[in-house]
């Protein structure tokens, strides 16, 4: 399950097609993977911010106190693996316009593996450097895009040129998507999910 990690960094391309390769049963066998994997940036996320902090200018650190914490990172875990299931269920779901070799566990197997670089850049929110997490999360997502694109054509057995339009197509659908999660996040924090922060 995790020995896939490695290649998808490195030489995504091929190890798409190992993947891609692997029967029904064995696809199944993958799904605990983007579970576990997204314990690391929320996990990551609850130790740096609560433990070191961080600064923005200057020397002074921000931190959260553990309680506000908590609730947070049960939520960003949530958010993590509800985006991976919803963005596998679109991808299922638009798999009939494409006509795509689908079925949802695969799906999900397919968001969750191309997740990868997101899930390895949140072990950098263990020791939160600002400007530095920003950069990292920006080069995961783009790789993760760039995941996307190669891993659609492989594994729902679609054209290059279909797979493209394919994975365009979702692509929007996670914009959209990210704009929602942005919206909860405001109505959650209202609710009382906010964080409570330690200067100093």
């Amino acid at each position: 399950m995790f020995n896939h990690i490695p290649g998808l960094l490195f030489n995504p391309r091929q190890e798409w097609k190992k993947i891609a390769h692997l029967s029904d049963e064995a696809l199944k066998r993958q799904l605990p993977y983007f579970i576990v994997m997204a314990l690391i940036p929320a996990v990551g996320f609850y130790y740096g911010t609560t433990q070191v902090g961080w600064s923005i200018i200057g020397d002074k650190v921000y931190r959260i106190t553990e309680s506000s914490a908590l609730p947070l990172t049960v939520l960003f875990y949530a958010a993590i693996v509800g985006s991976v299931l919803a963005v596998g269920y679109i991808i299922h779901w638009m798999s009939r316009t494409y006509r795509g070799d689908s079925f949802r566990i695969k799906d999900f197997v397919l968001v969750g593996y191309a997740m990868t670089p997101v899930f390895i850049a949140g072990a950098f929110s263990f020791y939160p450097i600002f400007w530095l997490d920003i950069i990292i999360a920006t080069a995961a997502c783009s790789y993760m895009i760039y995941q996307l694109y190669v891993a659609i054509p492989l594994l729902l057995h679609v054209p290059e040129e279909r797979g493209f339009l394919f994975a365009s197509a979702v692509m929007m659908m996670v914009l959209v998507l990210a704009v929602v999660i942005l919206g909860a996040t405001v109505i959650l924090w209202e609710l009382g999910a906010m964080p409570v922060f330690i200067d100093g």
